[in-house]
């Protein structure tokens, strides 16, 4: 069986910021169980860990029933699947929640990995289609160099979902995205993570004026400017705000012509001390016919709400 692993010590914390992140969560399944009661996808998919808290939540909310007994109702079983690669974890999930529909795998694996040429089927793709899709990833956000080719693998997992949720019948949905906000990039995604951010400073003023704002006259300078910055060097504050800005604008450059419009309701940090600096989305995935018609229109519409759900979760699970 696996050893216990560092995510699951970390979850069983239940520190006040991760419970303050774990209510928004909470809030858009609610709203989703709301809108769409009777629905064939599963409201939620999550990578629960082995203490699953955010799926004990749901049943203390309400929204997932049990039996006398304490296992999960039969009509609520389709509406929570879990996705855990650990063994122990597995184990774990399914003494707690009996009933849970638990897929034994890990996300990259459910989704087929990175590229177009394999594609989730069955269950699988089922699964993809939830409404919510909860990634709360023990890993920062790393970047891959294929000949030159910088691509980042759970942004590219994020495009593929929003080809799964596109197809007949298309389902808006929520992404919740979690990950420790260290950077630690080889010279060719740093170069190109800086060129990216400063490509839209003169399209969009408003990403600019946010920008300028959101990382203070310094930290802007450092990142946008015309000297090579190698991010790796930042402090962690600073790291976490580079992150904060570049995935969802990442995000939105890579779905903005395929007829989503996308908006980050949340966009947080929290850690400090001894704690892993962390960044959290949750961004919301609306398709529109229209929006293929003004591709331009759309991306600048979704660069200029990167920065409304900007904040900090504090050490007392505050959100400023």
């Amino acid at each position: 069986m696996n050893p216990i692993r560092p995510v699951d010590l970390a979850m069983a914390e239940n520190r006040p910021e991760k419970k303050a992140v774990r209510n928004l969560w909470l809030e858009e399944v609610r709203a989703i169980a709301q809108q769409n009661p009777g629905g064939n996808e599963p409201w939620y998919l999550s990578l629960p860990g082995s203490e699953g808290l955010d799926i004990q939540m749901l049943i203390e909310d309400g929204l997932i029933s049990l039996t006398e007994v304490n296992s999960i109702a039969e009509k609520d079983q389709g509406k929570v699947v879990a996705v855990e690669s650990s063994n122990r974890a597995v184990a774990a999930l399914q003494r707690k929640f009996v009933g849970l529909q638990i897929r034994e795998v890990d996300f990259r694996s459910l989704i087929r990995a990175e590229g177009v040429f394999r594609w989730p089927e069955g269950d699988d793709e089922k699964f993809c289609r939830a409404r919510v899709v909860n990634l709360d990833l023990n890993c920062p956000l790393e970047a891959d160099i294929d000949d030159r080719n910088v691509t980042f693998r759970v942004l590219a997992w994020i495009e593929k979902l929003c080809h799964i949720h596109a197809k007949p019948p298309r389902l808006d949905w929520t992404l919740c995205l979690t990950l420790h906000g260290e950077i630690a990039w080889p010279e060719d995604a740093n170069r190109y993570a800086q060129k990216f951010l400063r490509e839209n400073l003169g399209r969009e003023p408003f990403f600019d004026e946010g920008c300028r704002a959101f990382f203070g006259a310094d930290l802007y300078e450092a990142t946008t400017g015309e000297i090579a910055a190698n991010f790796n060097d930042f402090d962690r504050t600073e790291q976490q705000k580079i992150v904060m800005v570049l995935v969802p604008k990442i995000i939105s450059r890579l779905v903005h012509d395929k007829g989503w419009r996308v908006r980050t309701e949340r966009n947080l940090r929290y850690g400090t001390g001894q704690h892993a600096p962390m960044v959290t989305w949750i961004v919301k995935f609306t398709w529109d016919q229209e929006a293929l018609a003004e591709p331009d229109a759309n991306y600048c519409e979704a660069l200029r709400n990167i920065f409304s759900g900007a904040g900090v979760v504090t050490g007392e699970g505050e959100i400023t």
